[in-house]
């Protein structure tokens, strides 16, 4: 099937499955994780994940990510630049728009890729970096239960129990995360409220004082006078039509 005639879940389900994560949109992607793994699938050892950061969660972490990413292009000759800076940002465009890409390549290069254990991959990689013990990845990058159920790998029983506990486990580490920032943008909202009432108390101030010194001047005939009421009544370059 053309690239073309396929849709945003056809292409996420494919990157889902070639690489076991378990990213539920595309924006996601900007972690540069999977689009690492694509390659790590089709190029084995052009590419080292353990510089990857697994726990990346902000624009900054997703570009050195995605860097890893430019670099294993350029080792590859890869003739592609790698849009670090848009991919970054989160946006569903920047992203759908690479991921299809990246489709296309890997059906060029290698189009019945099978048996790549991304997972397992993932776990090395992390494994060395030396986390605490109970660091745990990005949710989206546990694979779904039920899909690893009706895949051949060589993951236990008791796997599966580990990454069913620690999807719950990071849901709820999830939620937390989003109270404490819904909380942090609500107080740095009442402070522009607080700032902003502070700049318009301060407008309304120089405003009173300009209009006392201008009816002052007004009255009287003296050049310096003159001057200062022209200056008052002067309309700034940036309110001036063009």
């Amino acid at each position: 099937m053309k690239s073309h005639n396929q849709g945003r879940q056809d292409f996420l389900q494919w990157i889902n499955e070639l690489t076991e994560c378990d990213y539920p949109k595309v924006e996601l992607l900007s972690d540069g994780i999977g689009y690492c793994q694509i390659i790590d699938a089709l190029h084995p050892g052009a590419i080292y994940l353990s510089k990857l950061n697994f726990m990346a969660r902000f624009p900054d972490e997703y570009t050195k990510n995605l860097k890893v990413l430019d670099d294993a292009f350029s080792k590859l000759k890869i003739d592609k630049v790698v849009p670090i800076d848009k991919l970054s940002k989160c946006k569903f465009q920047d992203n759908m728009t690479f991921l299809q890409w990246m489709y296309n390549y890997a059906s060029k290069v290698n189009p019945f890729v099978k048996n790549y254990r991304g997972y397992s991959r993932r776990l090395e990689a992390f494994e060395k970096q030396h986390h605490g013990r109970y660091t745990q990845m990005s949710a989206h990058l546990i694979p779904n239960t039920e899909f690893l159920k009706f895949k051949q790998t060589d993951i236990d029983g008791r796997t599966f129990l580990k990454v069913e506990s620690t999807k719950a486990q990071q849901a709820e580490e999830a939620i937390k995360e989003l109270e404490i920032d819904i909380k942090n943008k609500m107080d740095y909202n009442w402070k522009l409220i607080y700032a902003l009432d502070d700049l318009q108390y301060q407008r309304d101030v120089l405003y009173g004082l300009l209009t006392k010194i201008d009816q002052c001047v007004q009255k009287s005939n003296d050049p310096a006078a003159i001057k200062m009421h022209n200056v008052i009544m002067e309309e700034p370059i940036d309110f001036s039509e063009k």
